[in-house]
């Protein structure tokens, strides 16, 4: 037995080892995929701005565009912003900086750097991968809820409307409770990381950004799309508000937008932009154009335009643009329109995805819908395809290669090849254009510590002063100032009653304390008193009781009869004196009154009169009944 065990050990080591070696570069490869949840900018009120790491300025932002691992975003001091990370809902207020500083689907990280951030977080799986960090405290909500997060200075203000939210330190961790909120700030050196952290109780404050959260919050209301699509596809929350859901023959539920431009088509009113890790992004013009271009594929059904959503998938994979980068057979597009040119068309239902990006075999199946573990791989044409979109009214889009490095719209741009390119003709799948400058795609950068932390940022990031006026800075610091003093003010006050409340508190204890002793001490001397009740000095000593000496009787006397013993008087008891007692006083009770009653009325009642019948004739007359008689009486002799 021991040597088959041996035996064994040494069979699976190297194959162990052989696995494992094998398995390595597959793991590492799956790291480099792209992430499979995003963000984006759903909605913005005045400027907004976010930080370009490509150009490393500030750039003014657009609704739609795909928000991932650290993209850090600005408002203006009277502006606001609107964020979506799949059902989780992000809003800022004036004079607001967020960093994402992680955007994956195993978690997000949010940093607030200063101004109003409201979370609203409607899955509670969500809730215990989202994390929000500030510089004094880390923030984790249990559950689903609504979080307002405001941060003035250096100091963390901490609320909950609904849903409770843990604060997480390494001196104590404590929970807001709903309806409560918390200010933080830190005692001490940061630097030496011995800086401690306080906290007082406060009420959620009743202004306006609180009453602009609510009343966007009120319009998401559970929507019909969640029948059809995930809530954590980014974007659907738009479907129902810009179009309607209608079926189709073979492909099932499809969605059919309801205002769009004569000539529409899928990825032509809106622009390229270059967006690490994946490239070439697809940013569109409409406020529904997120979902529809980054899931799903869309379908020409009765001249018009219909997006099929595919399997429905609880968490669907984002992709930058579902369309195919295509050239003629044989030849580029350039040839035959006469310039450096580049064009893409629509992926139907049923085509294959093939990213321009890295990525693993296990992202191929998640993009494409594809069974997990099956095995399945994207195939490599050899031959020229021919798309099922590629025949109808500008189902194939064509601009200027340099229409997406400067980033034109496309709608603008755009070349007419209903003559040149041929509608029915299979063409070349070709590789996506490079990026601004040569760029390529970036694999996924590292983004957390082992301790959960988010890892420093590699850019650094510019203030949003080139971007704002002197006026409004002035407005801004007079803010910060006003801020400060109040909060000053508040201390001072907070302080003034918690001594005075010290002090009375302080009387009182002193004040009981001293009734106490006082009554202590007459107890002890009222005990002492009865105990001793007379002096020592006052008691006489008892005399010992002497013996009587008794007579010697002389002989011959007899003893004297003993006296009998006196009787015993007792006091005369007093005599008892009769209780008079009043007689029970005689209850008169009247006699019952006679009911008189109306005597019964006579009723007369008529004679009846006598009916005068003819008399019976002779012929008519019976014979008399004296032998039925006879009969009768014979026969009950019988």
């Amino acid at each position: 037995m021991w040597c088959l065990n041996s035996l064994l050990r040494r069979c699976a080591a190297p194959l162990l080892a052989l696995s494992t070696a094998a398995l390595l570069p597959l793991a590492a490869w799956a790291e480099d995929d792209p992430p499979g949840r995003v963000g984006r900018l759903a909605d913005l009120q005045g400027s907004v701005s976010y930080y370009d790491g490509e150009q490393g300025q500030w750039t003014e932002a657009s609704r739609n565009r795909p928000l991932t691992t650290g993209d850090r975003l600005s408002t203006d001091g009277d502006a606001r912003a609107e964020l979506r990370i799949g059902s989780t809902t992000l809003r800022l207020g004036p004079g607001s900086e967020l960093e994402l500083a992680r955007v994956d689907d195993e978690r997000v990280t949010l940093q607030l750097h200063s101004g109003q951030l409201a979370v609203r977080i409607r899955d509670r799986e969500v809730a215990t991968e989202t994390v929000i960090l500030t510089d004094e405290a880390r923030l984790l909500p249990m559950r689903s809820g609504h979080y307002r997060i405001d941060r003035i200075d250096d100091t963390t203000y901490a609320g909950a409307w609904r849903g409770e939210l843990r604060v997480d330190d390494d001196s104590g961790d404590f929970t807001i409770a709903q309806g409560r909120r918390a200010e933080l700030w830190r005692e001490g050196r940061r630097d030496e990381n011995s800086a401690r952290l306080r906290r007082e109780w406060t009420t959620l404050p009743d202004d306006e950004f609180g009453d602009w959260v609510a009343r966007e919050d009120r319009r998401d209301e559970r929507s019909a799309s969640n029948r059809y699509v995930s809530p954590e596809m980014t974007g659907a929350e738009e479907l129902d508000r810009h179009g309607r859901w209608e079926r189709h023959p073979e492909y099932g539920t499809v969605w059919v937008p309801v205002a769009v431009q004569a000539d529409w088509a899928p990825y032509r009113y809106g622009r390229w932009a270059w967006i690490r890790p994946w490239g070439w992004t697809w940013v569109d013009d409409a406020p529904w154009g997120f979902a529809p271009f980054h899931y799903g594929r869309w379908v020409f059904w009765g001249n018009r335009w219909a997006w099929y959503p595919g399997t429905y998938v609880r968490r669907p994979v984002y992709a930058p643009a579902l369309v195919a980068w295509i050239g003629a057979p044989g030849v580029g597009i350039s040839i035959n329109i006469g310039g450096p040119s580049v064009g893409w068309v629509p992926l139907a239902p049923r085509e294959v995805y093939v990213p321009w990006y890295r990525y693993s075999p296990r992202y191929a199946e998640r993009v494409n819908h594809r069974p997990p573990g099956s095995g399945w791989q994207i195939p490599v044409p050899r031959e020229p395809i021919m798309y099922g979109n590629q025949g109808v009214p500008n189902g194939v889009t064509v601009v200027p290669r340099d229409a997406l490095a400067r980033r034109e719209p496309v709608s603008r741009v755009a070349i007419d090849v209903r003559g040149s390119l041929p509608q029915r003709a299979p063409v070349t799948t070709i590789a996506a254009p490079e990026g601004p400058g040569g760029a390529q795609p970036a694999p996924r950068r590292p983004v957390t510590s082992d301790d959960g932390r988010p890892a420093p940022p590699r850019r650094v990031v510019q203030p949003v002063a080139p971007l704002r006026s002197e006026r409004q800075v002035e407005r801004q610091q007079q803010r910060q100032d006003g801020r400060q003093e109040i909060r000053q003010e508040t201390r001072q006050d907070i302080r003034q009653e918690n001594r005075q409340e010290g002090r009375q508190e302080g009387r009182q204890e002193t004040r009981q304390d001293t009734r106490q002793d006082n009554r202590q001490e007459n107890r002890q001397e009222i005990r002492q008193d009865n105990r001793q009740g007379t002096r020592p000095d006052e008691r006489r000593p008892l005399q010992p009781v002497q013996p009587v000496p008794q007579r010697e009787r002389p002989a011959g006397v007899a003893p004297a009869p003993s006296a009998a013993p006196a009787p015993v008087q007792r006091p005369a008891l007093p005599e008892r004196v009769p209780v008079q007692r009043e007689a029970p006083r005689e209850v008169t009770r009247e006699a019952p009154r006679e009911v008189q009653r109306p005597a019964p009325r006579e009723v007369q009642r008529e004679v009846p009169r006598e009916v005068q019948r003819p008399a019976p004739r002779d012929a008519d007359r019976e014979p008399p009944r004296e032998n039925r008689g006879g009969n009768q009486r014979e026969q009950r002799e019988r």
